[in-house]
């Protein structure tokens, strides 16, 4: 997961511009359109969705994936981090991780003749999760690791406490980690090896899940601290040169400043629910569902088992394993939700073994 912290300035910018009415699927009385023309009564005009990822250097392989909510009136945001190792059956596709689904996409973008397969292999698979969900997803936002550096930089860089000394190389992945313990502000370059770092650590990618929280906070922090009128157009033109997105820099100058008002303890932030089988991350039905009524339904009624994975696509049936934890019980499940505040009053302890 190494793009995730980027991705939310993206955001930051993208739900100020929603909260001048950049949705147009949205009924004025307060409805939403079913595919049978039905209507559907809206908790809220002013509650979206968003998919965001970030993909490696190689193979369009997606280490990040998130999902958010964002209510621009009442200036809530819910982030919920899908693992990469996710159990999910992706159509006429073979590899049965999140993280390949992306990739499909761009592929199957670039069969039908894209122009930008990047821009919409990413709106593909947005609208395949929103299916497999049941909820919506009005936007989302994808870039590789190269842009992670350069908006980092652009912000002025990130203060955090580095809880131990993060050693690692791999030649293979030009991966060179090396930040000692202790306060430090992070570069580009040095924000990229915390995020990404995970050797060592109890449950690897869960484990860098919870350090990316904590960089997700001080990111966050950075951003209020350090854009303003007079800068906020360099970060536009670093987001537009390094994040595919429909939307221009002059949009994104207008609108950006507006995030800035949001309080960490208004920003929630959830690893999906589940547990790890059979080298997957398998999602349990039942609590997947709560979390998504409680923060993702943007409708009054509530999603029901039936529309949540309708075709049952986040479960091997034949793995009894994997069965196992899709269906356990919601109140057998260990799951933790984190305040940013509570985050950066450092409430998240990422253990080594």
């Amino acid at each position: 997961m190494k793009k995730i912290i980027a991705l939310i300035l993206v955001l930051a910018f993208t739900f100020s511009m929603v909260g001048c009415g950049k949705i147009s699927n949205l009924g004025s009385d307060g409805a939403d359109t079913n595919a049978d023309g039905s209507e559907k009564a809206l908790k809220s005009k002013t509650m979206f969705n968003f998919l965001v990822m970030g993909h490696d250097r190689q193979a369009s392989l997606t280490d990040v994936v998130m999902l958010v909510s964002y209510d621009t009136d009442l200036g809530k945001m819910t982030v919920m981090q899908l693992p990469r190792d996710t159990y999910i059956e992706i159509e006429d596709y073979s590899y049965c991780k999140l993280n390949g689904l992306y990739n499909h996409c761009v592929s199957e973008a670039k069969k039908e003749g894209s122009e930008n397969a990047s821009l919409d292999g990413c709106v593909k698979a947005a609208d395949y999760l929103s299916d497999v969900l049941g909820v919506p997803i009005h936007y989302s936002a994808v870039m590789d690791l190269d842009g992670f550096g350069a908006i980092v930089d652009a912000v002025g860089g990130v203060e955090i406490y580095v809880p131990y000394t993060m050693e690692y190389e791999d030649e293979a992945q030009n991966l060179y980690i090396n930040l000692q313990k202790g306060y430090n502000t992070l570069d580009g370059n040095e924000a990229e090896q915390f995020v990404r770092f995970r050797s060592g650590l109890v449950n690897a990618d869960l484990g860098r899940a919870d350090a990316q929280k904590m960089f997700m906070t001080a990111f966050i922090e950075a951003v209020k601290e350090n854009i303003g009128i007079k800068n906020v157009g360099d970060i536009a033109t670093a987001i537009i040169n390094n994040v595919d997105t429909d939307l221009h820099v002059r949009e994104i100058v207008k609108f950006g400043t507006a995030f800035l008002d949001i309080e960490l303890s208004d920003i929630t932030m959830m690893t999906a629910p589940g547990e790890v089988a059979s080298s997957y991350y398998v999602l349990n039905k039942e609590c997947l569902k709560d979390v998504l009524n409680e923060s993702f339904n943007i409708y009054v009624e509530e999603l029901t088992d039936e529309e949540v994975d309708k075709n049952v696509l986040l479960c091997d049936e034949d793995s009894s394993a994997i069965k196992a934890v899709y269906e356990k019980p919601a109140d057998e499940l260990s799951f933790e939700k984190h305040n940013a505040q509570d985050v950066s009053d450092e409430d998240i302890y990422v253990p080594l073994k």
